[in-house]
């Protein structure tokens, strides 16, 4: 996974919280942290993917 998919989803966040400390308007700040838990459901996902694969190419055998 790219870094531009990290940094759009971190630009978004920052551009919603900006909006929200302007305004104060609540559903700015609701946005931000859907993005939030966006990118770390993604986040958990991409090191959990690496774990498989880490397991998959080694020479041991593990359990589930």
């Amino acid at each position: 996974m790219t870094s531009s998919y990290f940094n759009e989803w971190l630009d978004e966040y920052n551009d919603y919280m900006r909006l929200y400390e302007i305004f104060g308007n609540e559903e700015y700040l609701e946005e931000a942290k859907e993005v939030l838990a966006s990118l770390k459901a993604v986040v958990l996902k991409y090191k959990r993917h690496n774990m498989i694969v880490c397991k998959i190419k080694s020479n041991e055998i593990h359990a589930f």
